[in-house]
């Protein structure tokens, strides 16, 4: 079997290249055809990271669907090879976020530990639905500052490595947020 010959779901890559040289020769049917099945197999790479538990939003799969539509799009006129161009492209582009989300960790308040304590006294747990509530309302940056402190037991050097950022510029952040937190509630 010749390599132009291979049969994808619905389509051969020689009739993926066949689009690609119309699309690049002007034939805008062409180009919406070949687009069509640039996101169908983007979509159909990312789905299966995700239910390989690699990429855990659908809302991931879609913007990372679209980051290769994008990547298509801007480069297509410079394609020579389609499907290496494709699986290049896809993995690279999996990668790069896997990279940035693997370092953008967050932990999630878990407010029911605030509901179900043992001793309960409901000042204590005022004070403690009124702090997550503040801190819900901070800017991200901040809540994930605190949110790593606190509930990640992480210290400043590791924030700061993880928000690309100075162990300085943590610490004064860290700490205008407390004081800001302490003003509200």
């Amino acid at each position: 079997m010749n390599n132009s010959d291979i049969n994808y779901n619905n389509f051969s890559k020689k009739k993926l290249e066949n689009l690609l040289q119309q699309s690049c020769s002007g034939n805008t049917k062409s180009f919406e055809e070949l687009s069509a099945f640039i996101r169908h197999i983007s979509y159909t790479y990312f789905k299966s990271k995700h239910r390989l538990g690699k990429i855990i939003n659908e809302e991931d799969v879609d913007d990372l669907t679209n980051n290769v539509y994008i990547s298509f799009a801007e480069h297509y006129h410079n394609i020579n090879n389609i499907e290496f161009w494709l699986r290049r492209v896809l993995f690279l582009t999996f990668v790069s976020w896997y990279k940035k989300e693997k370092k953008r960790k967050t932990y999630e308040l878990d407010e029911t530990y605030y509901k179900s304590t043992i001793n309960y006294d409901p000042a204590t747990n005022i004070d403690a639905e009124k702090i997550v509530a503040e801190l819900n309302n901070l800017s991200e940056e901040k809540q994930q500052i605190v949110k790593l402190r606190f509930w990640g037991g992480l210290k400043f050097s590791e924030i700061a490595e993880q928000m690309d950022k100075t162990e300085v510029a943590v610490k004064k952040m860290f700490y205008r947020t407390i004081e800001e937190l302490k003003k509200k509630v």
